[in-house]
């Protein structure tokens, strides 16, 4: 029997929905071909998260993946090769449930316009192979971890930044501004939007990824603190651990600050490419807010979570004010000063310009 395209672009809807609280609404609010594009892309980012994520793999199995997943993205493999890994496992889980499913999304995928083909593919593609090259540092039954601050500005950048640039080739093709200035402001920009939205996911998660012995917080920021990243949880050194988490929480802030001037770039016209960014965007301010100083950051079965009402009254005024400039910049200024001031509270280390002295990346 074949394959029923509507049926596939049903079924990846409902798996947005699944796998994404953040994602999902502003994507539905797009132009439908940027919401079919953003949509695949966004399910495509999950698939490759779980090669990353899932703990059975052992570290040449994952390997092997990554390479069959940017081969499926080229086109060079069919889709039914890499999900036959997945395939036997109990698909109560919504990502495993997805990447037995990639057949379906890769259908969907490909009856999009070139264009948005090959953007997808050379940004996902370098997700993976980013990816990879961190997931290469596993040790079985070890504690995985960043080195420095630049080490995970490097990780965000593969498994969010290149997002970031994926958007912006979207976006760029939708407006008809390919190669202009505003594509080059927008470029500027583009991968803060995604770190920025990544750091936040990491600061919020660092129990549900100790458990996965996978720690984002990089060991020197704990080491200028005077203690190792596999004590960070413990009850001890809670106000320490503060200190150091506060570095990546200003960080973090600087990421959304620039993120927010990449929102305001988009012209006014385009309120449904605004709103697309202003959700999440907000939605992460909202939740640094709510994170810093908050114990349950580092208390196992505890959630950092904003308030419902919160969420309500984020996206009413952004849909009340997507294409209002001074309206989004008065909101904007007033989450930043109640964030700064949850902030002070902690003292971070006098860095200049932010940076750790002897900072460097290591792969």
């Amino acid at each position: 029997m074949k394959p029923n395209i509507d049926e596939d672009w049903d079924f990846c809807r409902r798996s947005l929905v699944e796998v994404s609280r953040t994602f999902s609404k502003p994507i539905e609010i797009l132009p439908e071909p940027l919401c079919v594009a953003l949509t695949c892309g966004y399910l495509l980012c999950r698939v490759v998260d779980t090669v990353e994520d899932y703990a059975p793999l052992g570290s040449h199995e994952r390997d092997q993946l990554f390479t069959a997943f940017i081969a499926v993205l080229d086109g060079e493999r069919s889709p039914e090769s890499f999900s036959e890994r997945f395939l036997a496992i109990p698909d109560d889980d919504a990502e495993i449930r997805l990447a037995q499913a990639l057949p379906r999304v890769m259908r969907v995928f490909l009856g999009q316009d070139v264009a948005t083909r090959r953007a997808t593919a050379n940004w996902l593609s370098e997700m993976a192979n980013g990816m990879r090259l961190y997931c290469r540092r596993d040790v079985p039954e070890t504690l995985s971890t960043l080195n420095t601050v630049s080490d995970l500005e490097r990780y965000c950048y593969f498994v969010a930044g290149t997002v970031g640039h994926l958007i912006t080739d979207l976006f760029c093709d939708w407006m008809g501004s390919r190669g202009g200035a505003l594509e080059h402001e927008l470029r500027a920009r583009c991968e803060s939007f995604g770190t920025g939205l990544q750091m936040v996911n990491i600061l919020k998660d660092i129990t549900e990824d100790f458990a996965r012995n996978r720690c984002y917080v990089p060991r020197q920021l704990c080491h200028v603190e005077g203690f190792a990243p596999e004590r960070l949880l413990a009850a001890e050194h809670r106000h320490l651990a503060h200190r150091a988490l506060s570095h990546m929480f200003e960080r973090a802030a600087e990421h959304l600050g620039t993120a927010f001037e990449y929102t305001l770039l988009i012209p006014a016209e385009q309120p449904q490419l605004r709103l697309f960014c202003l959700l999440p965007l907000w939605m992460a301010i909202e939740t640094l807010i709510v994170a810093v100083g908050n114990d349950a950051v580092l208390t196992p079965d505890r959630s950092v979570k904003i308030a419902r009402e919160s969420v309500g009254e984020i996206v009413e005024y952004c849909l009340r004010h997507a294409n209002d400039d001074a309206a989004l910049r008065r909101r904007h200024e007033s989450s930043m000063a109640r964030f700064e001031e949850r902030l002070t509270g902690f003292t971070t280390p006098p860095w200049s310009n932010g940076v750790p002295p002897g900072d460097h990346a290591r792969l």
